[in-house]
């Protein structure tokens, strides 16, 4: 009998050739069976259309950007050798489709490959954080007949048929924490305090203007949850001591930045640090031309709001002696990963061109191709990415494009069901690292730097 410290290394390597041996491999791992079958989806024997080659059938297809039901049923046959009708594909879209993709989502977030990037281990800015969790969203444009449902925003006299994708992303691990589909008009705001049962006080949480919410800012101090948000135009200003106004814009006359406690809100006070930090002059114009274009009548911005658009402002949990007002800046300048991957999305996976453009099109066939494409994302956009950068953690140079790397799934989807990692590997180190550029760094770059 062998050594139990051989016995050891032998199943940690066999566990972790079963991570990388395919994405056919990843695929098999997903219960199906019993998700289909808790799921209500599966309700007798299966003859020619499993839950399982409904899901792979979508995937191949749609990176084709030919999604009809006619290609989804070939591409079943195919994987079956079994003849499917169009027909056959149709009657499986129901709502018992959507209950069970969703349960195989969950299962997909479940199995993320957790990686704590070396970048980031490297500096102590982030070592009190266990996550770095950014909220943001995406919205969806479907056809206008898919309003009754999906109701958006009104232009020129006709409601929008728009859905909106509500996501959390832990930028330490690379991986995603939550999903939710919803309509547009579910705004960010009201998704605020999803947050308060996601973070916890070993987590940083950073946002945009869209989940600017004093109540939730309050829940969050007192759960101990770490945060940095932007400052919301119009936000009265108190004085943490006295309580009276600051004229925000008078203080920054003063000198060169803003760093202190203080109180926001009218009504509910909420204590927070304000960080003001001036931008360059080149900086402000181009944030000035860009609020004087915006079209939207509702905002009628005074001369002060121009004013301060010379400034970064910020509002934030964490005390000076663990970030300084420009690292303050820095990190909530992460949040724009999250914006490269809804671009990942869109430009690489074609993530519009899912929602077929058919009168067929209903409720329940749109929310059906939604998880669909988003489990398919889990599975190669985030499982490969961190495959990649874990083969290159030796390496001190060579990163990883993630726009490059969807783009290299999408072209050789077939590839990845059929090779292992192992042997595709080099072709994505060489073909997907970003290029070598000195008028500007890529983002992993900025974060060891």
């Amino acid at each position: 009998m062998a050594p139990k410290s051989t016995r050891l290394n032998k199943s940690k390597g066999n566990k972790n050739n079963r991570e990388i041996k395919s994405i056919r491999e990843k695929v098999n791992h997903i219960p199906f069976n019993r998700l289909a079958q808790e799921s209500g989806f599966k309700q007798r024997r299966e003859k020619k259309i499993s839950g399982k080659t409904l899901v792979i059938g979508f995937l191949m297809m749609s990176l084709q950007g030919r999604n009809t039901f006619q290609n989804w049923a070939e591409h079943v046959s195919l994987i079956t050798g079994k003849i499917v009708s169009k027909q056959a594909i149709w009657k499986k879209v129901t709502p018992l489709l959507t209950s069970f993709l969703s349960a195989v989502l969950f299962d997909a977030l479940r199995q993320q490959i957790v990686l704590h990037h070396k970048g980031f281990k490297q500096l102590d800015l982030f070592k009190n954080y266990t996550r770095i969790l950014i909220q943001d969203s995406t919205v969806i444009a479907l056809p206008i007949w898919l309003s009754q449902f999906f109701p958006g925003n009104v232009s020129r006299g006709e409601i929008k048929a728009l859905l909106k994708i509500q996501v959390v992303y832990d930028l330490l691990s690379n991986r995603f924490i939550h999903f939710e589909i919803t309509t547009f008009r579910a705004n960010d705001q009201s998704k605020a305090k999803d947050m308060l049962n996601l973070a916890t006080s070993e987590d940083l949480v950073i946002r945009d203007l869209g989940y600017f919410v004093l109540n939730c800012f309050e829940q969050m101090n007192e759960k101990a949850i770490h945060f940095i948000s932007r400052l919301r135009n119009g936000v009265n200003i108190y004085e943490l001591k006295t309580g009276e106004k600051i004229n925000l814009l008078k203080e920054l006359k003063k000198g060169n930045g803003y760093d202190k406690w203080v109180l926001i809100g009218e009504k509910q006070k909420v204590k927070i640090r304000l960080v003001a930090l001036p931008l360059t002059e080149e900086q402000a114009s181009i944030r000035r031309r860009k609020a004087k274009e915006n079209r939207d009548q509702r905002l009628n911005h005074n001369k002060e709001y121009y004013k301060l658009l010379s400034y970064q402002l910020f509002i934030t949990t964490e005390v000076k002696r663990i970030m300084t007002s420009k690292q303050v800046a820095l990190t909530y300048g992460l949040r724009w990963r999250i914006e490269s991957i809804f671009k990942c999305w869109k430009s690489g996976f074609h993530l519009q061109k899912t929602i077929s453009q058919t009168c067929s099109l209903t409720k329940d066939r749109v929310f059906a191709m939604i998880y669909m494409m988003l489990i398919f994302i889990l599975l190669f956009q985030i499982t490969i990415y961190n495959q990649a950068m874990k083969a290159l953690e030796k390496k001190k140079i060579v990163f990883i494009s993630l726009m490059k790397l969807c783009l290299f799934i999408t072209a050789h989807l077939n590839l990845f069901f059929e090779q292992s990692f192992r042997t595709l590997m080099p072709l994505i180190i060489y073909h997907c690292r970003y290029d070598k550029r000195h008028d500007r760094k890529n983002f992993l770059e900025k974060i060891k730097n």
